[in-house]
């Protein structure tokens, strides 16, 4: 029986190699989506996204409506003429002139002040929760990114391969023994790997152009390589970020505002239940310019008479406040389950990833190259080399698939517990 000698092998392991070679210098080169590079990110889509932009907006107004906050009323003014006989204007005046002020309500102010800054802050917490859910979704797609680029490494790596093993089955077409249906079979693989090829390069533009959207760059912009970490990062301990999830997440910060403005509103309608007091001044001179007569009077409302309606906006003011309280229960379960939920994922594709790293890769590695070697001394057939280098192939594609996952379910545990400020 004919075999390969060491130099009709010779050209395909040139070719391997230098796929190999190129493959590991495009990863050297390429960014690394670290800590450092989100973090620029991140800022990047706060800075020009106009969710963020319309939701400080919203914060602005919310501000200046604290300035709004009245504590005294417009003064009213007043003039008026007689018409009557002389004798009776010069004796009672035909010029009057009137001024009133209301008085100012301390204990209501303070109650619309409280409301006021309780809006105020909802709509802090609302701003600040919109920005998370960008970050989340431009930190997410920065990792499907590099996904994409380092499928490319890998599936030009087995193109590459594939390409040396068609050189290698038109060698062993020398060999009357030899099956000619082989390098038919290596052509079709190296098509179809070519397909794969395209279409993710295609999906990576896909991505790179959302990005660009996210980050509002123009669409088309070119992005570097980009390559994930080496391995999985070890997520945070899980009891403490449920023992901080209620101080840190902003929506549940938002709602516990919610009810504080509610509680400042119940305050609200109990002091406008209150009669409003007010004083006047009127005084008539007569036009010849003589004085006749000054009048100061206080005056007050009688709110009896709309006391259905008082009664009526305190309690929707304290429903209100009963609704706020449940949402917050309600809320804080969804978030407790989806922080469970969210670390389990990063722990399950953490302990893959390293199973794949240091198990499953150099294992199937030996397998392939075993079988390989088999197939040009003949003692494999060409399906076996595929099942071998296929499973490589996979196990490496997982291996990179598990250290995305595990990074995209560290960003959504990030943006319903964010990390602490720095002050």
């Amino acid at each position: 029986m004919k075999t390969f000698s060491p130099v009709q092998r010779w050209p395909s392991l040139v070719m391997l190699m230098a796929a190999l070679i190129s493959a590991r210098v495009s990863a050297q080169e390429a960014g690394l989506v670290d800590i450092t590079f989100l973090d620029t990110l991140r800022l990047e889509v706060r800075t020009n996204h106009p969710t963020v932009a319309a939701a400080q907006a919203r914060v602005r107004a919310a501000e200046a409506g604290i300035r709004a906050v009245r504590l005294w009323e417009d003064p009213m003014a007043g003039l008026g003429v007689m018409t009557a006989e002389r004798s009776m204007r010069r004796d009672d005046g035909d010029l009057m002139f009137a001024a009133e002020q209301t008085l100012p309500r301390l204990k209501l102010y303070a109650a619309q002040k409280a409301k006021a800054a309780a809006e105020r802050s909802i709509l802090e917490a609302e701003m600040r929760s919109a920005a998370l859910a960008l970050e989340t979704l431009v930190a997410q797609t920065a990792f499907e990114l590099a996904l994409a680029d380092e499928m490319l490494a890998i599936e030009t790596n087995q193109l590459a391969w594939l390409e040396g093993m068609a050189i290698n089955a038109r060698e062993k077409l020398k060999d009357p023994m030899s099956n000619a249906s082989e390098p038919l079979r290596m052509e079709s693989e190296v098509a179809q790997q070519r397909q794969k090829i395209d279409a993710t390069q295609r999906n990576r533009a896909r991505l790179a152009r959302q990005l660009n959207i996210l980050l509002g760059r123009p669409p088309e912009q070119a992005w570097p390589n980009l390559r994930l970490p080496d391995a999985a990062t070890p997520a945070p301990a899980l009891a403490e970020e449920l023992r901080r999830l209620f101080q840190a997440n902003p929506m549940l910060q938002a709602l516990l505002n919610t009810v504080s403005a509610a509680r400042a509103e119940i305050d609200v309608a109990r002091r406008e239940r209150r009669p409003i007091f007010s004083v006047g001044v009127e005084s008539s001179i007569y036009s010849g310019g003589d004085y006749r007569q000054t009048t100061v009077a206080g005056k007050m409302t009688l709110p009896l008479f709309n006391t259905r309606l008082y009664r009526a906006n305190l309690d929707r003011a304290q429903q209100q406040q009963v609704a706020a309280e449940r949402e917050i229960d309600a809320l804080e379960r969804k978030l407790r389950g989806e922080v469970i939920a969210a670390h389990t994922e990063a722990e399950i594709a953490a302990h893959q990833a390293d199973a794949f790293a240091k198990e499953i890769i150099p294992r199937t590695e030996k397998a392939a190259e075993s079988t390989q070697n088999a197939w040009i001394s003949n003692k494999a057939s060409l399906l076996e080399v595929f099942e071998a280098r296929r499973a490589l192939l996979n196990a490496r594609l997982e291996e990179r698939r598990f250290v995305a996952a595990q990074r995209a379910a560290l960003e959504m545990l990030r943006s319903i517990v964010p990390p602490q400020t720095k002050p």
